[in-house]
């Protein structure tokens, strides 16, 4: 099985990431293939674990959602039991290691502080060989990862994809509706398939193709699921992953978002309570990249400062996805929509 993307690949994923559940003849023309060819391309990459589609409610990235980066040490000796307990729990949407400072790093999504308290006081204390824990509340997203691009593609068919139907799964989509309880049966299926079609979904939940055809259709025009195309990182050309943790005032917050959202490698930035106020995560192409990218910071950062940084040394969960060490999906998912 290949486990390599050539330049073709790169090019599916990058469309898929601007229109995740196009029919393949709508995407054969704008990459100037045949819909076979692009389904059998499809059905190697995912079946590699070299790319995935997702969806979850477009509600736990908004500010009705608490979000929170949890920093753990552990013992070393319980890393591996520690970290399949908190891999498993639909709470946690990603799960890191870190070079230094700090053993693991959690993204928690939570419905409320009661929730989050809850899960912090009460629950993670009883995980056997978990140490300790410091946690920043976001207090704003200004980017994540579903807005993150590959730069396979030509401006123009960028264009082109862009005037597909957004009902394709766009994931900027602007409605946010609340996913209704008979809905959630079917988010959870596009959590582990975010292209399944009605019948596929039916099968799983066991429901009529048609009703699941009208209910998605719902779910679709309500813009209640972001869907997301995820690639292995350790098989693009950004296969080095850092967090800056820094403190910024106020008055340069504004102009350094700008600035941030207009820088290609970066995957998450967000304003966090604490003293280390502001968070930024980049994918880099080298130690080297790393560096300058840090310098881009610090160029931007007129009284403000870089705290610490961690190089992230595995991820092992993203936004549900349970990855192998190489940064491939195993095919297990813990549906975000199932944290309720």
């Amino acid at each position: 099985m290949h486990d390599t993307l050539t330049e073709d690949d790169l090019a599916l994923i990058h469309a898929l990431q601007i229109r995740p559940r196009a029919a393949w003849s709508e995407l054969a023309p704008i990459l100037d293939t045949k819909p076979a060819t692009l389904a059998r391309r499809w059905d190697r990459i995912s079946t590699s674990g070299l790319a995935w589609i997702t969806a979850y409610p477009r509600h736990i990235v908004r500010s009705d959602t608490v979000t929170a980066l949890v920093e753990v040490d552990c013992s070393f000796d319980r890393l591996d039991e520690v970290c399949r307990r908190l891999a498993a729990d639909a709470r946690i949407a990603t799960l890191e290691h870190a070079a230094r400072g700090r053993d693991l790093i959690l993204t928690v999504l939570t419905p409320s502080m009661d929730d989050l308290s809850a899960l912090l006081l009460d629950e993670l204390p009883r995980i056997g060989g978990l140490r300790s824990t410091r946690t920043h509340v976001a207090s704003q997203i200004y980017s994540e990862g579903s807005r993150w691009r590959l730069d396979a593609l030509a401006p123009s068919q960028i264009s082109a994809l862009g005037a597909i139907d957004p009902q394709s799964g766009a994931p900027g989509g602007q409605a946010a509706g609340t996913i209704p309880e008979s809905g959630l049966p079917i988010a959870e299926a596009l959590a582990r398939d975010g292209r399944a079609t009605a019948a596929e979904i039916g099968e799983r939940i066991g429901r009529p193709a048609s009703t699941v055809r009208r209910q998605l259709g719902t779910l679709m025009r309500s813009g209640s699921l972001v869907f997301r195309c995820e690639v292995a990182q350790l098989r693009t050309r950004w296969p080095i992953a850092a967090t800056w943790w820094c403190r910024v005032p106020s008055a340069e917050r504004d102009p350094l978002v700008t600035a941030l959202r207009a820088e290609p490698r970066v995957r998450v930035c967000m304003a966090l309570t604490g003293p280390t106020n502001f968070l930024v995560t980049m994918w880099t192409s080298s130690l080297t990249d790393l560096m300058r990218a840090q310098e881009r910071i610090e160029a931007l950062l007129a009284h403000g400062e870089i705290v610490d940084t961690s190089v992230i040394l595995r991820t092992r969960k993203r936004m549900g996805w349970i990855l192998h060490p190489d940064g491939r999906a195993t095919g297990e998912v813990v549906p975000l929509s199932s944290a309720r």
